[in-house]
């Protein structure tokens, strides 16, 4: 990494959020980290804050108890996870953006800042002149594809198909379409069946939270509080991997209240509420910037009800 890159990442990270990034040269940088709508920088400007915060178990103990979730640190971060490529034989093995363990939960947090929604599964996409699956799961798509699966990932021996049944409402062996994974929901559902077997192995309380920036005019704000999205969390197995949705907002606001009597904290969580507001109020998905009727720190006193309330899925 040449100086000017760096100096261009570093005025993009949080200040508080750099030890997190160390070693610089190591890090699973993004091509657009240095840009001000990059979700990855938007990310560690949070989490890689409270990664090196004095007050990490506490404020993540916060969090986790506003999901419903297991209370108890140590908690360790860790920014830019990827999974081992054994754990469902995948060949571009699953990357969440953070990372967090403790003696009794794993969770995968997902965050999102401009992206309209999550990603779709590739096999749906034509390459070289063919497209291995045309958005089907069943046996008659299989055999127009000439494979033995339901599913052509599955036929490439990646298992996530092994798993979804006991993730989602769903039956490995029902024919479905479209397939219900062959649009954004697919890296949702890779991320629920990563947490929960990497629950299984560990022994611990899996989930996953999807993160977002809070304004109506950013399409994952809309997203998680759409019908289309209510209708998906209900189609997974909460029991099994239990699946959340909080805003930026939301976590610094608890990060706030939970450094409330530390003085020196309390600045920096303020601080770092005006950077991310910033960043909200200078991007939006359609390009222009977002009306500001209020402010994050109004978002964040909004949400306190939430967050302190009934759970958010």
């Amino acid at each position: 990494m040449d100086q000017s890159t760096r100096t261009r990442l570093e005025r993009n990270i949080f200040p508080a959020a750099h030890q997190a990034c160390e070693p610089w040269e190591k890090f699973s940088w993004h091509t657009s980290a240095h840009v001000a709508h990059s979700s990855q920088a938007l990310a560690i400007d949070v989490f890689g804050t409270i990664k090196t915060s004095a007050n990490r178990d506490e404020i993540v103990d916060a969090l986790v108890q506003s999901l419903g979730l297991p209370t108890g640190g140590p908690w360790d971060i860790t920014l830019e996870w990827s999974a081992r490529a054994s754990l469902l034989k995948e060949p571009s093995p699953t990357q969440v953006d953070v990372y967090v363990e403790s003696p009794s939960a794993v969770i995968l947090f997902e965050c999102k800042f401009t992206e309209p929604d999550g990603v779709a599964c590739s096999q749906t996409v034509k390459r070289n002149g063919v497209t291995p699956c045309d958005g089907s799961y069943g046996e008659n798509g299989a055999q127009e594809h000439d494979i033995n699966s339901r599913c052509a990932l599955s036929e490439q021996g990646i298992q996530y198909w092994d798993i979804i049944p006991k993730v989602f409402h769903l039956d490995a062996q029902t024919d479905y379409q479209p397939c219900p994974f062959a649009g954004p929901a697919y890296q949702w559902m890779r991320n629920l069946v990563v947490a929960y077997k990497v629950g299984r192995q560990k022994n611990k309380k899996p989930a996953v939270v999807i993160v977002y920036a809070d304004h109506a005019n950013l399409s994952m704000a809309q997203k998680v509080k759409s019908e289309a999205w209510t209708e998906f969390t209900e189609s997974v197995r909460q029991d099994h991997v239990s699946l959340h949705v909080r805003s930026y907002q939301e976590i610094l606001m608890l990060a706030e209240e939970v450094t409330h009597q530390d003085s020196g904290e309390k600045a920096l969580w303020q601080e770092l509420c005006d950077w991310v507001e910033r960043k909200i109020s200078a991007i939006s998905s359609d390009g222009k910037k977002p009306r500001r009727k209020r402010s994050t720190r109004s978002h964040t006193m909004a949400a306190k009800k939430r967050v302190t309330g009934s759970e958010i899925t």
